[in-house]
């Protein structure tokens, strides 16, 4: 496979994760009748997340480092495209989210208090801080959190790069288990502790403890870290020309143990679910596909998957603004066609989302990225007027 159709594929896997992740949120209402594991599945998708942290961390190694860990691009050039990825649609969402988020918190707390909520909570996530913050981290738009994790983690990166090029490819394989064992930790601690108090700790669950372990940088960090050592393996198997042709099992493998831990339902402890449990498995996926992936290769890397794997970031931010227009519209046509049952609620979800996402992605998303590069080029160019290698994908 082509580093291009294998780009593809990671492309269309994150169509798939954005899914399950909407799904999450709106669609367990429509579950009654189906099989305990299609609805155990559909309720683990909040563990799509960490699908996304690894799959990010493995795209920038795979897009930005060379064999030995370098960077291939100056850290404010690389600081500078992540912004213009990330931020123009996270702002659309955020000034989406708006009218909903100042409704709520003046009916719950009055105009005088609800003020000073909105002031503190909407700076915290336009500066993307709130996951630093336990009861902040859902504010305004939920889905943000994971943003404002993804921020750190871009800050982080070159100044991790630069430790990089002293790891010997004989160590990738310790250094792996020894990144899924620090992600594991601070699970393990709060089980042994349960620091919220006594009780079973699901989905359901929200002791400021738990907060902290599910939200925090710090401890979703691991995550995003396994999935750089990967892509550091994958760009040096690749120079070294060694690999090829274990793609489909490798993808296949990854598959086949996130969709039993996640029809396991609960007989997998929630915050191992939440934080690391899945990266290897997540990982698996991830460099099959990038080796090759055979027939799930293919399957995801056909144009539909990629366009709207494309357009997931929109589809996963904007997810609770087209709920709240999707619940509308479902009463503006209610004398004609009865759309309030959770189905009809879920279909014009998923129709309004998908078709928002692709409208987002095309007119505002892909030229706003072009805009915020240029305006922020004399900043990078400050640095290093000669300029840098500049990359043509990200995650």
């Amino acid at each position: 496979m082509s580093g291009s159709r294998a780009l593809d594929a990671l492309t269309g896997l994150r169509f798939v994760a954005a899914l399950h992740v909407v799904l999450f949120h709106f669609a367990a209402p429509c579950l009654g009748p189906a099989p305990e594991a299609v609805r155990n599945w559909v309720g683990s998708g909040y563990a799509a997340v960490g699908v996304f942290f690894v799959l990010s961390g493995f795209v920038l190694a795979w897009n930005y480092l060379d064999a030995d860990g370098r960077m291939e691009t100056s850290p404010r050039a690389f600081w500078a495209a992540r912004v213009a990825r990330v931020y123009p649609v996270y702002v659309l969402a955020f000034l989406l989210s708006a009218p909903t988020t100042i409704a709520a918190s003046v009916a719950a707390n009055g105009w005088t208090l609800a003020s000073a909520k909105l002031a503190v909570g909407g700076l915290a996530a336009l500066s993307l801080l709130q996951a630093w913050v336990p009861r902040l981290a859902l504010y305004w738009n939920p889905p943000g959190w994971s943003v404002a994790v993804e921020a750190f983690f871009y800050a982080l990166f070159p100044w991790l790069a630069r430790a990089l090029p002293r790891l010997r490819s004989s160590w990738l394989p310790l250094a792996l288990c020894g990144t899924w064992a620090l992600g594991l930790a601070p699970s393990l601690l709060y089980l042994g502790l349960l620091p919220d108090g006594p009780g079973p700790v699901d989905v359901a669950s929200a002791g400021m403890w738990l907060m902290v372990l599910k939200f925090s940088p710090l401890t979703r960090l691991p995550e995003f870290l396994f999935g750089v050592l990967l892509g550091v393996c994958f760009v040096r198997e690749r120079q070294a020309g060694r690999g090829r042709g274990s793609g489909a099992v490798l993808a296949a493998l990854g598959t086949l143990l996130l969709v039993a831990a996640g029809a396991a339902g609960e007989r997998i402890s929630y915050p191992l679910m939440h934080n690391a449990l899945l990266a290897p498995a997540s990982g698996l996926l991830v460099y099959g596909l990038a080796r090759g992936g055979g027939a799930l290769g293919w399957l995801l890397s056909r144009p539909v998957l990629v366009r709207l794997g494309g357009a997931s970031y929109a589809l996963y931010l904007l997810q609770y603004p087209v709920s709240e227009a999707a619940k509308g519209l479902g009463e503006v046509l209610s004398p004609w066609v009865e759309l309030r049952t959770p189905e009809g609620g879920l279909a014009l979800v998923l129709l309004l989302g998908v078709s928002a996402s692709l409208w987002v992605h095309r007119s505002v998303e892909t030229p706003l990225r072009t805009r915020v590069r240029d305006a922020l080029k004399a900043w990078v160019e400050a640095r290093h007027p000669a300029g840098a290698g500049t990359v043509t994908s990200g995650s």
